[in-house]
């Protein structure tokens, strides 16, 4: 609380403050007959006793008919809650404060919606009185969340690890390649600035000038249409270093993270699991998998490789032939809604009593068919999908 002339917060008052005297600032969250209000700022709330004696009855009047969500300072001692009707619920539950002197210091007119997570209010609504929606708890959080996140990150960076933040030009020369860029005009006519989409180059040339560890909490912008990790605008952590590999940098950045990761949602481990662009393609077809589902494509041309099956010893033929496949779990519930699936794709079933179902099993020994069972790790109604032939079209 340096600088301000409040004593302490609306979220910080406990047993231990009962008897001293405070200076409160806050929005009237609820008022109830006159008796009580609660005052509430970015830290949270507590209780104001409004007394009644005919000594304090215009500071009755004025706290009595202060709207909701107007701005209020309150003066008064630190009480404890009678016995019994103690919040458990509320931090400050345990106390509340007998008012002695107030101000209104701004009267609030009526709000286009209540400042309350329980109140349904649409997007466009909240977009379009979005000062209004910052006092909620929930975007008050994400702010404050976000400024000790970065304020971690840069402690991380230049106290720890010697780099030096460098804020790069927003207005550029358009460049090659890459995304989209918005256009600027100047005021020279027929010449345009662009907002950068990223700041590569003026990355590469701070290294060749021989600041070999730079980075800046970037702001970088696409004229192109959103995507779940990007938007038109938005705010990137960018680093560059010089004389240093890939290991390194992987082990800069789970570092990082793991310092700069908030306690209250539990501790990060390093190294992180990691993978080659290789392994990626052949486990998951993507080289960006989401690996919380298992469903590996599994090789199993080794397991069929002795059987006679004809369009398994064609597909073995090609120069980088192979069998892959992809085991669901409990897929036969999908199955059962009519999954169709390309000519090229055969499907297996695992019967309840552990029985193979497929056109292809007729073919196939009993140790081609355990063997399946167990490459695949298949339970009962787990069906297999199973592709054959040349590396890259499987």
């Amino acid at each position: 609380n340096s600088f301000v002339t409040r004593t302490n917060t609306c979220g910080e008052l406990r047993s231990a403050h009962v008897g001293q005297k405070v200076t409160l600032y806050g929005w009237v969250q609820y008022q109830r007959q006159g008796l009580f209000l609660v005052l509430r700022d970015f830290q949270g709330l507590t209780q104001v006793i409004i007394p009644q004696d005919e000594a304090h009855s215009h500071l009755k009047e004025l706290l009595s008919s202060a709207p909701l969500e107007s701005v209020v300072r309150v003066t008064g001692t630190v009480c404890p809650r009678p016995l019994g009707q103690e919040n458990p619920k509320m931090p400050t539950g345990d106390i509340e404060v007998k008012a002695e002197t107030a101000e209104i210091l701004n009267s609030c007119k009526k709000l286009p919606f209540e400042i309350k997570d329980f109140i349904k209010k649409s997007e466009a609504l909240r977009m379009q009185y979005r000062y209004l929606d910052l006092r909620s708890p929930r975007l008050q959080s994400a702010l404050r969340l976000r400024s000790r996140l970065v304020m971690s990150m840069r402690h991380y960076l230049c106290n720890l690890h010697g780099f030096v933040d460098v804020e790069t030009p927003t207005l550029f020369k358009r460049t090659p390649g890459g995304a989209k860029e918005f256009l600027v005009p100047s005021r020279e006519p027929g010449k345009f600035y662009s907002l950068p989409q990223s700041p590569q180059q003026f990355k590469q040339l701070l290294m060749v000038g021989g600041l070999d560890r730079y980075f800046q909490v970037a702001r970088c912008y696409r004229d192109e249409g959103s995507r779940p990790d990007r938007q038109p605008e938005f705010t990137q952590i960018d680093i560059e270093m010089s004389f240093v590999d890939q290991a390194g940098i992987q082990r800069l950045i789970e570092g990082l993270l793991q310092h700069s990761w908030p306690e209250e949602r539990g501790s990060i481990l390093t190294p992180f699991p990691s993978m080659t662009y290789e392994e990626a393609l052949a486990e998951y077809g993507t080289d960006k998998p989401d690996t919380r589902f298992g469903m590996k494509i599994v090789d199993i041309s080794d397991v069929l490789r002795g059987s006679n099956v004809h369009f398994v010893q064609n597909a073995l033929s090609y120069p980088r032939g192979s069998i892959r496949a992809i085991c669901i779990p409990q897929g036969v519930h999908c199955t059962e809604h009519s999954l169709t699936f390309p000519q090229e794709i055969m499907e297996i079933i695992r019967r309840p009593d552990g029985s193979l179902k497929s056109l292809l099993t007729k073919f196939l020994g009993e140790k081609e068919k355990s063997g399946l069972i167990q490459a695949l790790n298949m339970q009962q109604g787990d069906v297999v999908l199973l592709a054959a032939g040349e590396h890259k079209q499987v």
